[in-house]
């Protein structure tokens, strides 16, 4: 009976505060967190929102398919992520969370692990980073949870891992001490998965239109392709905001073979996709990168 308790509240968060919404509420995360989940992908989704109480609005949990090229994004099977405070919140609102320890290692560091941590001391020239390790710690158990992170297993080319190295890898054993030691299931974070941008190989947020007799001009951008530029910074997770607000607003298009851009949006829609960029920035809650470059139909000028 004591082995059954305890497995339960490895698995169960503390939920002393339930995580709920109202129709409109839902009908609101359908629309926009989880647009393209069918039925039941959707109630897969709010039943892990509620499970580990987090929150779609303040981006805690969120909803992505993988399309590629002519794919429906329907038919795509989802993957549900958090992010590593995401993880850290679900161990918070667990009775048996005792702290959390991580550093990055370098090559000159010395470093040991021990059976009840580890022995970690910095040299004067570090070196390059080889990864990091996390140890998380519960009442009930003797010893932390223990993970370390190779660098050159994780690190991604997506612009914020060569911008922060050391962040990332941290990052990365964090997320996987907190899963593993609270046994969070149906969960991945953006760290802990393979996802990698292509590098921008384009010269700049320039939209090169085909003239008539073949040859290439330039096109001056307008202000709102000047906008979404800007705010998507070359980067395949925030384009993909652009081309799901363009799914969203022109529905079927898909299915023809007309192009849509930014510029067809009317002010209501624009305002709104400016805002849910905005808002992915200061949350910095970087979307997940594409593999593929998705839905070639619309025209998104960068």
């Amino acid at each position: 009976m004591v082995a059954a308790n305890e497995q339960q509240l490895q698995a169960v968060p503390n939920q002393q505060q339930v995580l709920s919404f109202n129709q409109k509420e839902l009908e609101t995360i359908r629309r926009t967190v989880a647009k393209n989940a069918t039925d039941d992908e959707f109630r897969m989704f709010m039943h892990l929102a509620q499970t580990y109480q987090l929150d779609p609005f303040n981006k805690e949990i969120w909803f992505i398919k993988y399309a590629k090229k002519g794919q429906n994004p329907k038919d795509v099977e989802p993957t549900i992520m958090t992010s590593r405070d995401g993880y850290l919140k679900i161990a918070d609102r667990h009775p048996e969370y005792d702290g959390l320890s991580s550093d990055v290692v370098r090559k000159n560091d010395v470093f040991k692990r021990t059976m009840d941590g580890v022995e970690h001391e910095y040299s004067s020239d570090r070196g390059q980073i080889i990864g990091a390790y996390a140890l998380v710690y519960r009442k009930d158990r003797k010893y932390p949870i223990y993970v370390f992170a190779p660098f050159n297993e994780y690190k991604g080319n997506a612009k914020i891992w060569n911008n922060y190295p050391s962040a990332m890898i941290l990052k990365v054993a964090e997320s996987m001490a907190l899963k593993r030691a609270f046994t969070v299931s149906g969960l991945v974070s953006k760290e802990e998965m393979d996802v990698q941008s292509e590098p921008n190989d384009s010269n700049g947020p320039i939209d090169i239109t085909p003239a008539d007799q073949g040859n290439e001009k330039l096109r001056e951008l307008t202000e709102r392709e000047k906008e979404i530029a800007e705010l998507v910074a070359g980067d395949k997770g925030y384009k993909q905001i652009v081309i799901d607000c363009l799914e969203y607003n022109f529905p079927g298009i898909n299915n023809t073979n007309k192009k849509v851009s930014i510029n067809d949006l009317d002010k209501a829609a624009y305002k709104q996709l400016v805002q849910t960029l905005q808002n992915a920035h200061e949350a910095n809650a970087e979307p997940p990168d594409e593999e593929d470059d998705p839905l070639v139909e619309f025209e998104v000028p960068f």
